[in-house]
Protein backbone atom coordinates (compact mmCIF):
# COMPACT_ATOMS: atom_id res chain seq x y z
CA UNK A 1 0.00 0.00 0.00
CA UNK A 2 3.28 2.47 -0.02
CA UNK A 3 3.47 5.00 -2.77
CA UNK A 4 1.28 7.64 -4.47
CA UNK A 5 -2.22 6.55 -4.11
CA UNK A 6 -5.00 7.01 -6.67
CA UNK A 7 -7.91 8.20 -5.35
CA UNK A 8 -10.50 5.57 -4.62
CA UNK A 9 -13.35 6.82 -6.03
CA UNK A 10 -11.65 7.04 -9.90
CA UNK A 11 -10.38 3.57 -8.97
CA UNK A 12 -13.63 2.45 -8.90
CA UNK A 13 -14.89 4.49 -11.26
CA UNK A 14 -17.67 6.43 -9.16
CA UNK A 15 -18.94 9.82 -7.90
CA UNK A 16 -17.98 11.51 -4.30
CA UNK A 17 -21.62 11.33 -3.74
CA UNK A 18 -22.12 8.07 -4.67
CA UNK A 19 -24.35 5.45 -2.24
CA UNK A 20 -22.90 1.98 -1.06
CA UNK A 21 -25.16 0.09 -3.32
CA UNK A 22 -23.16 1.58 -6.36
CA UNK A 23 -19.57 1.37 -4.51
CA UNK A 24 -20.52 -2.54 -4.47
CA UNK A 25 -22.19 -3.05 -8.14
CA UNK A 26 -18.71 -1.15 -9.46
CA UNK A 27 -16.10 -3.42 -7.10
CA UNK A 28 -18.15 -7.20 -8.04
CA UNK A 29 -18.00 -5.83 -11.68
CA UNK A 30 -14.29 -4.64 -11.86
CA UNK A 31 -13.54 -7.45 -9.46
CA UNK A 32 -15.11 -9.87 -12.06
CA UNK A 33 -12.83 -8.15 -14.85
CA UNK A 34 -9.80 -8.31 -13.01
CA UNK A 35 -9.13 -10.81 -10.90
CA UNK A 36 -6.01 -12.50 -11.86
CA UNK A 37 -7.13 -15.81 -12.09
CA UNK A 38 -9.39 -15.11 -14.88
CA UNK A 39 -6.65 -13.24 -16.49
CA UNK A 40 -3.97 -16.24 -16.53
CA UNK A 41 -2.36 -14.80 -13.24
CA UNK A 42 -1.53 -11.27 -15.17
CA UNK A 43 0.62 -9.35 -12.20
CA UNK A 44 -1.17 -6.17 -14.29
CA UNK A 45 -4.33 -7.26 -13.29
CA UNK A 46 -3.45 -9.09 -9.91
CA UNK A 47 -2.10 -5.27 -8.54
CA UNK A 48 -5.62 -4.07 -10.36
CA UNK A 49 -7.35 -6.33 -8.16
CA UNK A 50 -5.77 -5.45 -5.45
CA UNK A 51 -6.09 -1.46 -5.81
CA UNK A 52 -10.13 -1.88 -6.23
CA UNK A 53 -10.53 -4.01 -3.17
CA UNK A 54 -8.48 -1.63 -1.35
CA UNK A 55 -10.45 1.26 -2.22
CA UNK A 56 -13.69 -0.90 -1.80
CA UNK A 57 -12.46 -1.99 1.71
CA UNK A 58 -12.42 2.18 3.01
CA UNK A 59 -15.40 3.07 0.68
CA UNK A 60 -18.00 0.48 1.89
CA UNK A 61 -16.99 1.63 6.08
CA UNK A 62 -19.43 4.36 6.48
CA UNK A 63 -16.99 5.88 9.23
CA UNK A 64 -13.50 4.83 7.32
CA UNK A 65 -14.98 6.86 3.80
CA UNK A 66 -15.82 9.98 6.07
CA UNK A 67 -12.29 9.74 7.50
CA UNK A 68 -11.06 9.45 4.24
CA UNK A 69 -13.02 12.05 2.96
CA UNK A 70 -12.00 14.67 5.35
CA UNK A 71 -8.55 13.73 5.59
CA UNK A 72 -7.23 11.82 2.23
CA UNK A 73 -5.10 8.25 2.33
CA UNK A 74 -3.95 7.49 5.93
CA UNK A 75 -1.90 4.03 6.76
CA UNK A 76 -4.23 4.10 9.68
CA UNK A 77 -7.28 3.92 7.68
CA UNK A 78 -6.61 0.03 7.44
CA UNK A 79 -7.20 -0.20 11.65
CA UNK A 80 -9.88 -1.79 13.03
CA UNK A 81 -11.28 -3.21 9.64
CA UNK A 82 -12.46 -7.16 9.72
CA UNK A 83 -11.83 -7.67 5.99
CA UNK A 84 -13.20 -10.86 6.58
CA UNK A 85 -16.78 -9.12 7.02
CA UNK A 86 -16.16 -6.93 4.42
CA UNK A 87 -15.29 -9.29 1.47
CA UNK A 88 -17.74 -12.22 2.62
CA UNK A 89 -20.42 -11.75 0.61
CA UNK A 90 -17.99 -12.06 -2.22
CA UNK A 91 -16.72 -15.47 -0.89
CA UNK A 92 -13.16 -14.22 -0.28
CA UNK A 93 -12.49 -12.92 3.25
CA UNK A 94 -9.00 -13.16 3.02
CA UNK A 95 -8.05 -10.56 0.30
CA UNK A 96 -6.87 -8.22 2.63
CA UNK A 97 -3.52 -10.67 2.67
CA UNK A 98 -2.51 -9.38 -0.45
CA UNK A 99 -1.66 -5.85 0.51
CA UNK A 100 1.14 -7.17 2.23
CA UNK A 101 3.09 -9.09 0.22
CA UNK A 102 0.59 -11.94 -0.75
CA UNK A 103 -1.31 -12.72 -4.10
CA UNK A 104 -3.21 -15.14 -6.10
CA UNK A 105 -1.31 -17.94 -7.48
CA UNK A 106 -2.83 -21.37 -8.88
CA UNK A 107 -6.04 -21.95 -10.55
CA UNK A 108 -8.55 -19.62 -8.18
CA UNK A 109 -6.23 -19.84 -5.31
CA UNK A 110 -5.17 -17.29 -3.33
CA UNK A 111 -1.97 -18.01 -0.23
CA UNK A 112 0.04 -15.80 2.23
CA UNK A 113 2.88 -17.39 1.20
CA UNK A 114 5.58 -20.05 3.41
CA UNK A 115 6.24 -16.56 5.91
CA UNK A 116 4.74 -15.89 9.13
CA UNK A 117 4.63 -12.21 10.13
CA UNK A 118 5.13 -12.39 14.18
CA UNK A 119 2.55 -11.44 16.66
CA UNK A 120 2.71 -7.91 17.78
CA UNK A 121 2.60 -6.96 21.26
CA UNK A 122 -0.15 -4.59 22.91
CA UNK A 123 1.19 -0.75 24.09
CA UNK A 124 1.44 0.43 27.30
CA UNK A 125 0.91 3.82 28.49
CA UNK A 126 2.55 6.15 31.26
CA UNK A 127 1.81 8.91 32.47
CA UNK A 128 4.32 11.63 33.67
CA UNK A 129 4.31 15.35 34.88
CA UNK A 130 6.84 17.78 34.28
CA UNK A 131 7.73 21.34 35.38
CA UNK A 132 6.87 24.35 33.36
CA UNK A 133 10.88 25.05 33.02
CA UNK A 134 11.85 21.72 32.13
CA UNK A 135 8.97 21.48 28.57
CA UNK A 136 10.63 24.66 27.66
CA UNK A 137 14.42 23.01 27.88
CA UNK A 138 13.84 19.28 27.59
CA UNK A 139 14.78 17.12 30.62
CA UNK A 140 15.75 13.19 31.17
CA UNK A 141 13.63 11.59 33.56
CA UNK A 142 12.93 8.01 34.56
CA UNK A 143 10.06 6.08 33.92
CA UNK A 144 8.79 3.41 35.82
CA UNK A 145 5.43 1.43 34.27
CA UNK A 146 4.67 -2.34 34.99
CA UNK A 147 4.81 -4.45 31.47
CA UNK A 148 4.52 -8.14 29.97
CA UNK A 149 8.14 -9.26 29.32
CA UNK A 150 9.59 -12.36 28.32
CA UNK A 151 9.55 -15.29 31.02
CA UNK A 152 12.70 -16.17 31.70
CA UNK A 153 12.18 -19.74 32.56
CA UNK A 154 11.36 -20.13 29.14
CA UNK A 155 12.65 -17.88 27.04
CA UNK A 156 9.65 -16.59 25.80
CA UNK A 157 8.35 -20.26 24.23
CA UNK A 158 6.04 -21.20 26.61
CA UNK A 159 7.02 -24.79 26.64
CA UNK A 160 9.12 -26.54 29.86
CA UNK A 161 11.68 -27.59 27.68
CA UNK A 162 12.38 -27.01 24.76
CA UNK A 163 11.28 -31.22 23.23
CA UNK A 164 7.77 -29.61 24.28
CA UNK A 165 7.25 -27.55 21.35
CA UNK A 166 6.08 -30.10 18.55
CA UNK A 167 5.00 -30.14 14.80
CA UNK A 168 0.82 -28.90 14.71
CA UNK A 169 -0.36 -31.84 13.60
CA UNK A 170 -3.47 -29.97 11.80
CA UNK A 171 -1.75 -28.01 9.25
CA UNK A 172 1.73 -30.10 9.39
CA UNK A 173 3.67 -27.49 10.69
CA UNK A 174 2.81 -25.03 8.38
CA UNK A 175 0.38 -23.09 9.97
CA UNK A 176 -1.72 -22.61 7.22
CA UNK A 177 -4.89 -24.70 6.29
CA UNK A 178 -6.42 -24.82 2.40
CA UNK A 179 -10.26 -24.06 2.14
CA UNK A 180 -12.47 -24.22 -0.78
CA UNK A 181 -15.29 -20.84 -1.37
CA UNK A 182 -17.40 -21.02 -4.15
CA UNK A 183 -17.38 -17.47 -5.37
CA UNK A 184 -19.19 -15.03 -8.64
CA UNK A 185 -15.88 -16.14 -10.04
CA UNK A 186 -16.08 -19.73 -9.51
CA UNK A 187 -14.16 -21.83 -6.93
CA UNK A 188 -11.48 -20.24 -4.63
CA UNK A 189 -9.10 -21.81 -2.33
CA UNK A 190 -7.43 -19.51 -0.03
CA UNK A 191 -5.35 -20.32 2.95
CA UNK A 192 -5.80 -18.97 6.63
CA UNK A 193 -3.93 -19.30 9.82
CA UNK A 194 -4.78 -22.49 11.59
CA UNK A 195 -6.82 -22.75 14.33
CA UNK A 196 -5.37 -25.31 15.96
CA UNK A 197 -1.79 -23.96 16.57
CA UNK A 198 -3.00 -20.11 15.53
CA UNK A 199 -0.72 -20.01 12.50
CA UNK A 200 2.52 -21.34 14.68
CA UNK A 201 2.84 -24.37 12.93
CA UNK A 202 3.70 -25.77 16.36
CA UNK A 203 1.83 -26.30 19.55
CA UNK A 204 3.15 -26.79 23.45
CA UNK A 205 2.71 -30.85 24.94
CA UNK A 206 3.99 -28.60 29.00
CA UNK A 207 3.45 -25.86 29.47
CA UNK A 208 6.37 -23.38 31.12
CA UNK A 209 5.51 -23.66 35.03
CA UNK A 210 6.56 -20.00 35.97
CA UNK A 211 4.30 -18.24 32.58
CA UNK A 212 1.91 -21.16 32.35
CA UNK A 213 2.48 -21.61 28.68
CA UNK A 214 1.73 -17.84 27.96
CA UNK A 215 5.72 -16.92 27.16
CA UNK A 216 5.58 -13.86 28.49
CA UNK A 217 5.24 -12.70 32.46
CA UNK A 218 4.71 -9.31 33.97
CA UNK A 219 6.65 -7.20 35.07
CA UNK A 220 8.01 -3.65 36.78
CA UNK A 221 10.45 -2.07 34.38
CA UNK A 222 12.20 1.55 34.56
CA UNK A 223 13.78 3.48 31.65
CA UNK A 224 15.55 6.85 31.45
CA UNK A 225 13.40 8.61 28.52
CA UNK A 226 14.61 12.05 27.05
CA UNK A 227 11.33 14.82 27.28
CA UNK A 228 12.07 17.20 24.21
CA UNK A 229 11.83 20.47 24.87
CA UNK A 230 8.63 22.15 23.71
CA UNK A 231 6.03 19.57 24.88
CA UNK A 232 3.15 20.79 26.17
CA UNK A 233 0.01 18.96 28.17
CA UNK A 234 -1.74 15.93 26.33
CA UNK A 235 1.24 15.31 23.84
CA UNK A 236 2.72 11.55 23.82
CA UNK A 237 5.62 10.02 23.32
CA UNK A 238 6.45 7.15 21.65
CA UNK A 239 9.29 5.14 22.77
CA UNK A 240 9.50 2.10 20.19
CA UNK A 241 9.65 -1.67 21.63
CA UNK A 242 9.24 -1.42 25.49
CA UNK A 243 5.50 -2.01 25.85
CA UNK A 244 4.11 -5.50 26.00
CA UNK A 245 5.43 -8.53 24.50
CA UNK A 246 4.00 -11.97 23.87
CA UNK A 247 6.60 -14.17 24.00
CA UNK A 248 9.87 -15.05 22.23
CA UNK A 249 7.62 -14.74 18.51
CA UNK A 250 6.60 -11.80 18.83
CA UNK A 251 7.39 -7.83 18.29
CA UNK A 252 6.98 -5.90 21.82
CA UNK A 253 4.39 -3.37 21.84
CA UNK A 254 5.43 0.44 22.78
CA UNK A 255 5.10 2.64 25.39
CA UNK A 256 3.48 5.75 25.43
CA UNK A 257 4.16 8.29 27.42
CA UNK A 258 1.31 11.02 28.29
CA UNK A 259 2.86 14.75 28.95
CA UNK A 260 1.06 16.79 31.87
CA UNK A 261 3.01 19.95 32.25
CA UNK A 262 2.82 22.11 35.85
CA UNK A 263 1.91 25.50 35.35
CA UNK A 264 3.82 27.81 36.48
CA UNK A 265 2.59 30.83 39.23
CA UNK A 266 3.88 33.50 36.98
CA UNK A 267 4.55 31.86 33.36
CA UNK A 268 2.22 31.45 30.62
CA UNK A 269 2.76 29.32 27.34
CA UNK A 270 1.39 31.13 24.22
CA UNK A 271 3.02 28.94 21.67
CA UNK A 272 6.53 29.44 21.56
CA UNK A 273 5.91 32.30 23.17
CA UNK A 274 6.44 32.65 27.09
CA UNK A 275 3.31 35.52 28.76
CA UNK A 276 3.58 37.33 31.79
CA UNK A 277 1.56 40.02 33.22
CA UNK A 278 2.97 42.86 35.95
CA UNK A 279 1.59 45.61 37.73
CA UNK A 280 3.18 48.85 38.09
CA UNK A 281 2.01 52.12 39.83
CA UNK A 282 0.51 54.95 37.84
CA UNK A 283 4.04 56.75 38.96
CA UNK A 284 5.85 54.45 37.54
CA UNK A 285 3.97 54.55 34.48
CA UNK A 286 4.15 58.28 34.12
CA UNK A 287 7.84 58.52 35.30
CA UNK A 288 9.47 55.51 34.10
CA UNK A 289 11.11 52.56 36.21
CA UNK A 290 13.02 49.26 36.25
CA UNK A 291 11.85 46.37 37.06
CA UNK A 292 13.31 42.73 38.50
CA UNK A 293 11.24 39.93 35.80
CA UNK A 294 11.14 36.39 36.53
CA UNK A 295 12.32 34.55 32.88
CA UNK A 296 13.02 30.74 32.01
CA UNK A 297 17.14 32.08 32.63
CA UNK A 298 16.31 33.85 35.56
CA UNK A 299 16.07 37.20 37.06
CA UNK A 300 16.10 40.16 34.15
CA UNK A 301 16.07 43.97 34.88
CA UNK A 302 13.70 45.40 32.33
CA UNK A 303 13.62 49.04 31.45
CA UNK A 304 10.18 50.89 31.55
CA UNK A 305 10.20 53.84 29.20
CA UNK A 306 8.48 57.04 31.24
CA UNK A 307 4.44 57.61 29.84
CA UNK A 308 4.31 53.63 28.97
CA UNK A 309 0.39 53.07 28.83
CA UNK A 310 -1.89 50.61 29.81
CA UNK A 311 -1.44 47.25 28.44
CA UNK A 312 1.99 48.38 27.01
CA UNK A 313 3.93 44.78 25.96
CA UNK A 314 7.35 44.70 26.54
CA UNK A 315 9.47 42.01 24.54
CA UNK A 316 12.63 40.14 25.44
CA UNK A 317 13.64 38.13 22.25
CA UNK A 318 14.56 34.71 22.70
CA UNK A 319 13.90 34.42 26.04
CA UNK A 320 10.71 32.17 25.02
CA UNK A 321 10.12 28.10 24.95
CA UNK A 322 12.44 26.00 22.86
CA UNK A 323 10.17 24.39 20.13
CA UNK A 324 10.26 20.89 19.40
CA UNK A 325 11.57 21.75 15.82
CA UNK A 326 15.32 22.89 17.77
CA UNK A 327 14.49 26.10 16.15
CA UNK A 328 15.26 29.76 17.11
CA UNK A 329 13.55 30.26 21.01
CA UNK A 330 10.12 31.83 21.25
CA UNK A 331 10.17 35.67 23.14
CA UNK A 332 9.38 36.25 26.65
CA UNK A 333 6.43 38.70 26.43
CA UNK A 334 5.41 41.21 29.69
CA UNK A 335 2.38 43.18 29.47
CA UNK A 336 2.21 46.19 31.98
CA UNK A 337 -1.01 46.82 34.17
CA UNK A 338 -1.12 49.91 35.61
CA UNK A 339 -2.15 50.08 38.97
CA UNK A 340 -4.99 52.51 40.37
CA UNK A 341 -4.59 52.40 43.91
CA UNK A 342 -8.04 52.23 46.08
CA UNK A 343 -7.47 53.80 49.28
CA UNK A 344 -5.71 56.82 48.80
CA UNK A 345 -4.56 58.64 51.82
CA UNK A 346 -6.03 62.39 52.27
CA UNK A 347 -2.13 63.24 51.43
CA UNK A 348 -2.17 61.75 48.47
CA UNK A 349 -5.71 62.93 47.53
CA UNK A 350 -4.66 66.69 48.33
CA UNK A 351 -1.58 66.17 46.20
CA UNK A 352 -3.36 64.21 42.80
CA UNK A 353 -5.88 67.09 43.00
CA UNK A 354 -3.15 69.33 42.82
CA UNK A 355 -1.88 67.57 39.61
CA UNK A 356 -5.26 67.48 38.13
CA UNK A 357 -5.88 70.98 39.02
CA UNK A 358 -2.71 71.93 37.03
CA UNK A 359 -3.81 70.00 33.80
CA UNK A 360 -7.39 71.91 34.29
CA UNK A 361 -8.73 68.06 34.32
CA UNK A 362 -12.11 67.31 36.18
CA UNK A 363 -11.55 65.13 39.41
CA UNK A 364 -14.09 64.03 42.05
CA UNK A 365 -12.92 65.32 45.69
CA UNK A 366 -11.41 61.27 46.01
CA UNK A 367 -13.29 59.88 48.39
CA UNK A 368 -17.52 60.64 47.31
CA UNK A 369 -16.69 60.73 43.64
CA UNK A 370 -18.80 64.12 43.40
CA UNK A 371 -17.20 66.48 41.08
CA UNK A 372 -15.26 69.40 43.12
CA UNK A 373 -14.68 71.61 40.33
CA UNK A 374 -15.64 71.70 36.99
CA UNK A 375 -13.21 74.64 35.91
CA UNK A 376 -12.51 74.71 32.44
CA UNK A 377 -14.41 71.55 32.09
CA UNK A 378 -16.10 72.73 28.83
CA UNK A 379 -13.34 75.37 27.06
CA UNK A 380 -12.45 74.71 23.89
Amino acid sequence: MAGQKRDYYEVLGVSKDCTLSEIKQSYRKLARKYHPDVNNGSAEHEERFKEISEAYAILSNEEKRRQYDTCGFNSSLFDGINFDSVFSEFGFGDIFNMFFGGGFGGSFSSSRGSSRRPSRGSDVYSDITIDFKEAAFGVKKDIKYTADVNCRHCGGTGAENEADIIKCTVCGGLGQVRTSRNTFLGSLITTSACENCSGKGTVIAKPCKNCEGRGYIRQEKNISVDIPSGVSSGMQLRVQQKGNSKGSASISGDLLIRINVKPHPGLERDGDNVVSVFDISFAQAALGTRLDIETLDGQEEVNVKPGTQPGTKITLRGKGITPLSGSRRGDHIISLNVKIPADLTAEEIKLLKKYAEGREELTGDGASGIFSSIKNAFRK
